[in-house]
């Protein structure tokens, strides 16, 4: 008596079609998962990088104020412009633009220097996509003192602002 173990007839096309099909489908969603995480993590890396962006200029403006109390004969609000608009950046006081009057100014637009410092200098620098506006609204007793940063991703403009409040608490 003899007993067969395997079919000779193999495996048909149909078959081999439905294996495909599964197979294509499951890389499908994978791949779209991919390019989801991918997408993610640039804009969630520039919304990071926006936000220190923005608390720097709003430091950049506290050291303005602090410096003032510093220095004899100087009003506590002295270069933090009252009720206007101006640029910043690591420089402190000496880099103050006072004509940059809209986020979408040239004089808003960041630059990274050689030493990897964001600066609003474009001679020796890289542009990038963000730009930085310190505004001011003058309250006599106190300043409210807002940061945005605006970068373009495609063709949509997106904006971070952060805000802070400067005394004069000497």
């Amino acid at each position: 008596m003899k007993i067969k173990i395997f079919n000779n007839q193999g495996i048909s096309i149909l078959e081999v079609i439905v294996a495909i099909l599964i197979i294509t489908i499951g890389m499908i969603g994978v791949m779209s998962l991919v390019i989801q995480n991918v997408e993610a993590q640039y804009i969630n890396k520039n919304i990071l990088i926006a936000s220190g962006l923005a608390q720097e200029g709003l430091e950049l403006a506290r050291n303005t104020r602090d410096l003032n109390w510093l220095t004899a004969g100087n009003a506590w609000n002295q270069d933090i412009v009252g009720d206007g608009t101006y640029a910043i950046d690591y420089r402190g006081r000496s880099s103050i633009n006072l004509s940059v009057n809209t986020i979408n100014d040239a004089g808003a637009r960041l630059y990274v220097n050689s030493s990897n410092l964001y600066t609003h200098l474009s001679v020796g620098g890289t542009a990038t996509n963000f730009y930085r506006l310190i505004s001011v609204a003058d309250h006599t007793s106190y300043l409210d003192v807002s940061c945005t940063i605006r970068w373009k991703e495609g063709s949509q403009n997106h904006d971070y602002t952060a805000e802070t409040y400067l005394y004069d608490w000497r």
